[in-house]
């Protein structure tokens, strides 16, 4: 028979009669190619990551080293007769193989040849179980041992090669058989008859074996979709190869890549002799219609990237040396060393480095046998895999920027990448990392080289903004526009047991997001102090970039968590702390001179706009704040919003970046809104006035001018027509006669996701361009700040007074005496015989102000004041 296609399944194929239905579907889909198959013995399917059990071939070897194996044996026996019931075949198959297993074991050679003997037979077992299992299903199969094959070794027991001469002679014996063949992978026999075994992977090579001898295209059915970019448990679903040369396969083998492994290609470059390039195609028997990952022969000059793999566990062995002529020597030592392998060499004017591949007593003494050498234990080589990648230097230059990128010494405590050796091939580039930053390198090199468009966001807190962050992405984002694949694998709650739309995973841990090396960006959206500033800076320390709109824990950590972003070089977005949806901070950063800015005045919080709003619209305090809590614009707790503490911190961070000085917003006056009465904004009203919740900073000569409350605005002034929860910022500029005001939502959901999701954009621009950019916040010289008596305004001002007369005439005796000149006057009568009088200043220190008013506060007369700074 001439087989067309040799079938090889893993043991993973073969674990349960649920695989082994599964395999055999697959080989009625190619009845047509009359398959060759190759059988590795019972595999053990994971559960929960986990095997269950023993590998086969591993219960075998434990049992070569039990003096009475008798029931490890029954137990092996049992486990196979299991799987014969199960696929309807019968019990008693297998005993007389049994049988000679257990003479073997009593008869078996010392040393690694009689663990051959044994360690093989896990595949002759399976091989007669597939034979009979397709002789069920209709096929002519027979299992076909090795010796009838004529499948010669070498005598290098445990791990053999197939003798190159053999191949001929396996063709024609397969070819003469008139029967499917069910080949045992992993086992070969010496021209003596002595049984081998193959080495690691040694079935995929057996079926390699086959292929070049019969020049036909080889299948490996594994449980896994084809060669993966790199190591899935370094990156979380990397993406499956869909060719690789000969030479890269040879590569990612070389270093790890556990699917496929060196022997194989060792057979490709048989088959080329035979004038015959080995195709493979490695497929998943669980997704067979998967196209798998293809290995041919020919090469692509492209340099296109096709993965990254390591080698953990070399030694770095560096020789400081004064003459060349004394590398001679060192290379007569490196050569006389018996354990280990030399990966790498490299030497330059007064250095040499090797790498090994383990450390050895000799390489030790090498080390102390020159005085200036240092061995660096425990790295790991790391290798970049593409054919022509030696002359893409655009690529090169992107796996240096990621490099780069993570060079932190402060974190790593050294360079994270030794500068020798390094080499670099054709289809290679290969460097050494330190261990505890090797893993976080290659999630950065697959992100950059496979994946460079994906920014994975973990979320800390997914309450309302977050919530609105997420409704954004899903329903009003374009990845055409901007370029970048939002993704957001996992978030970090106070509950799971709310409800809640989010298809990635849910934790109460914060180490699922502030550990996990697949996160590039921390979104945190928990508000207050602790444990976010905590959270913040161990995400920084870690090496992610952070998005907050925590404008709390920035008015009070800012200096700390700023330097923690430029000592672990790492962008920091903070957009949606400050007015909701306006791009101001982005604005004030790229403000190109540091002397620009004149003075900042803006509704800064929406909350008490809408209540301001509504009060001047008619409604009282208590049923505006209710409006305003239903509407999702208030907190349920309104006391920093409406005592002006949440538009102080904001402020303060505004301020620290226009004016480059700390400014603690402890030190801002405030001015609350609580205050307000429905007559104060019914007189504002009746003047064209309108009453507005303002933040202020202007520099001044002598000082910084800081200032929150509310305020009366002017008809032509920036913020008289900012209503209801909008907030504004203003900015006056040098040269400018009308201040630059930017108007937008600042409170609600999609508001502050728009600026989260616009920090989102800018840090995966900065990644792209390997750029971080921390703004000089709180890191300027002090500037002093101006005592509030100093602050200089129009004043207009409510008296509440008992209805009695002389009480007009002592409130303006008063002002006169503290040099406070009347604009305009006006009086209301109240309830239960109070009156209130309303009185427009003149500018005046607001010192004077609040002497005056102190003075009056002793009057008997006197029930209330209230002033406000006019804004024109």
């Amino acid at each position: 028979m001439r087989p067309r296609l040799i079938a090889k399944f893993g043991g993973s194929s073969l674990a349960n009669p649920s695989t082994w239905k599964l395999v055999r579907n697959i080989l009625r889909e190619r009845r047509a190619l009359e398959p060759l198959v190759v059988v590795s013995a019972l595999g053990v399917l994971k559960e929960k990551g986990k095997a269950s059990k023993l590998k086969v071939t591993d219960r075998l070897l434990r049992l070569a080293e039990l003096k009475s194996f008798k029931a490890e044996l029954e137990s092996l026996h049992s486990d196979h007769r299991e799987l014969l019931l199960g696929l309807e075949l019968e019990g008693d198959l297998l005993d007389d193989a049994f049988e000679e297993l257990a003479q073997d074991l009593k008869d078996r050679p010392a040393g690694p040849e009689g663990l051959d003997r044994i360690a093989g037979w896990g595949e002759l077992l399976s091989s007669q179980v597939m034979a009979a299992y397709l002789r069920q299903d209709g096929w002519n199969a027979r299992a076909a041992l090795p010796e009838e094959l004529g499948m010669i070794t070498g005598e290098q027991f445990q791990d053999a090669s197939v003798l190159e001469e053999s191949l001929n002679s396996i063709a024609q014996k397969v070819i003469q058989s008139r029967e499917l063949l069910v080949v045992p992978g992993f086992v070969g026999v010496t021209h003596d008859g002595r049984r081998t075994t193959l080495g690691r992977g040694g079935s995929d090579y057996t079926a390699a074996v086959l292929g070049a001898a019969l020049k036909r295209d080889v299948e490996i059915w594994t449980d896994v979709d084809g060669v993966a970019a790199t190591d899935p448990g370094v990156v979380d679903k990397p993406i499956t190869v869909s060719e690789l040369s000969h030479e890269e396969a040879y590569q990612m083998a070389a270093f790890g890549s556990r699917v496929l492994y060196q022997k194989c290609l060792a057979a490709a470059r048989l088959a080329a002799k035979r004038g015959r390039h080995l195709k493979m195609v490695v497929k998943n028997t669980f997704n067979p219609y998967h196209p798998g990952t293809v290995i041919v022969g020919h090469s692509s000059p492209d340099g296109v990237p096709k993965g990254v793999t390591a080698l953990e566990g070399v030694q770095l062995l560096t020789v400081y040396l004064d003459r060349e002529e004394d590398y001679r020597g060192l290379w007569a030592d490196v050569a006389e060393l018996a354990e280990g392998r030399l990966l790498m060499a490299s030497y330059a004017t007064g250095r040499a480095s090797f790498v090994f591949d383990r450390l050895s007593p000799g390489l030790e003494e090498l080390e102390t046998r020159y005085s200036r050498s240092h061995l660096s234990r425990e790295q790991v080589l790391i290798k970049v895999v593409g054919d022509g990648i030696g002359t893409n230097h655009g690529l090169l230059a992107r796996i240096h920027q990621s490099i780069d990128a993570l060079e932190n010494p402060e974190k790593w405590g050294a360079p994270l990448v030794h500068k020798s050796p390094q080499l670099l091939t054709d289809a290679t580039f290969e460097f050494v990392a330190l261990k505890r930053g090797a893993r976080e390198l290659i999630v950065r090199l697959y992100k950059d080289l496979f994946d460079p468009d994906a920014l994975r966001v973990g979320l800390l807190g997914l309450g309302t903004v977050a919530g609105g962050m997420l409704q954004y992405a899903r329903e009003l984002y374009s990845r055409e526009k901007t370029g970048v694949d939002l993704h957001f694998p996992v978030a970090v709650v106070r509950s799971l047991d709310k409800a809640r739309v989010f298809e990635g995973e849910l934790t109460q841990d914060p180490s699922a997001v502030l550990e996990n090396r697949q996160i590039d960006v921390v979104v945190e959206l928990m508000g207050g102090i602790e444990p976010a500033r905590t959270h913040i800076l161990t995400a920084l320390q870690n090496g992610k970039h952070v998005i907050t709109a925590n404008k709390a824990v920035l008015a009070e950590h800012g200096p700390e968590i700023f330097a923690a972003a430029r000592k672990y070089r790492r962008n920091l977005g903070f957009e949606g702390s400050v007015c909701g949806e306006i791009p101001v901070i982005e604005m004030v950063q790229k403000m190109p001179s540091d002397q620009d800015v004149e003075a900042i005045t803006g509704i800064l919080n929406g909350t008490s706009n809408y209540l301001l709003t509504r009060m001047a619209d008619g409604s009282d305090y208590a049923d505006a704040l209710g409006e305003a809590q239903e509407s999702g614009f208030a907190e349920a707790d309104p006391t920093l919003d409406v005592s002006g503490a949440d538009a102080a911190q904001k402020l303060s961070i505004l301020a620290s970046l226009v004016f480059h000085t700390p400014v603690a917003w402890r030190s801002i006056r405030l001015q609350g809104i609580e205050s307000i009465r429905a007559v104060d904004t019914a007189e504002a009203a009746r003047l064209g006035l309108s009453l507005r919740p303002v933040g202020r900073a202007v520099r001044h000569r002598g000082g910084l001018e800081l200032w929150v409350g509310p305020a009366l605005v002017e008809p032509g002034h920036s913020l008289y027509a900012v209503r209801r929860e909008t907030n504004a910022v203003s900015l006056r500029l040098q040269g400018r006669e009308e201040p630059l005001t930017l108007v937008g939502k600042g409170a609600g959901a999609l508001p502050t996701a728009r600026s989260v999701v616009r920090d989102l954009l800018e840090v995966a621009r900065r990644e792209r361009f390997r750029m971080v950019d921390i703004p000089a916040f709180h890191e300027g010289a002090p500037v002093p700040v101006l005592p509030h008596s100093e602050h200089v305004y129009p004043w207009w001002v409510r008296f509440t007074v008992q209805d009695q007369p002389g009480v007009f005439g002592a409130i303006t005796a008063a002002l006169g005496t503290h040099g406070l000149s009347i604009r305009q006057a006006s009086q209301q009568e109240g309830h239960d015989g109070v009156a209130h009088i309303f009185l427009a200043l003149k500018p005046a220190r607001r010192g004077a102000l609040e002497a005056a008013l102190e003075h009056l506060g002793a009057h008997h007369a006197v029930v209330a004041t209230l002033c406000l700074p006019v804004l024109s």
